[in-house]
């Protein structure tokens, strides 16, 4: 999951990752965790080779699941295509009693995987996996990101959090006064 050295390492899928895009993985799962929160998360790339494991996770064998959840992934991508219903950053949910299960496509590399607890509303957590699933694309697309992209990779998940606070009270607002004019 962790480099070894300061060296990039190679993905099965044939990708690249630096130390300071793992790194940057890092600080925005770590900021996903704590906003959702979730119980557990996961990073895989498209072959299902884990890159990232957080939240509560001992119990579960990592590389069988990072390869269920990238096959996962690739079946609900082409049912979308097959009914043309595709679109960037599809998501897989799965509503359970205890918890849901979020499957996201995160650009051509990766896949989210996360875990909330049954008191998680649905739209909130699939709002903040959107846009994680975004930033980690952004993360991927760099080649070598600097320092300060990285610290700013968090920085701007906490912004983006606080505006999608704002607008998810507005539009629960909204729908509550939609509801009573009826």
């Amino acid at each position: 999951m962790h480099p070894q050295s300061n060296d990039s390492y190679q993905l099965r899928s044939g990708t690249s990752i630096s130390p300071l895009q793992d790194e940057a993985f890092h600080n925005l799962l770590n900021e996903l965790l704590q906003q959702l929160p979730a119980k557990f998360m996961m990073l895989v790339d498209v072959a299902g080779q884990v890159l990232v494991a957080k939240g509560e996770h001992s119990n579960v064998n990592l590389v069988m699941l990072g390869s269920l959840v990238a096959g996962d992934l690739a079946a609900s991508q082409e049912i979308a295509r097959l009914t043309n219903e595709y679109q960037d950053y599809q998501i897989v949910l799965r509503e359970g009693e205890e918890s849901h299960t979020f499957i996201a496509e995160s650009g051509n590399y990766l896949a989210l995987f996360v875990q909330v607890g049954h008191e998680v509303p649905l739209g909130w957590a699939r709002m903040l996996i959107t846009k994680a699933s975004q930033q980690l694309e952004e993360i991927m697309q760099e080649n070598e990101p600097s320092q300060e992209e990285v610290a700013g990779f968090e920085l701007e998940m906490a912004t983006t959090l606080e505006e999608a606070d704002d607008d998810l009270s507005d539009l629960f607002g909204d729908a509550l006064d939609d509801m009573w004019m009826d």
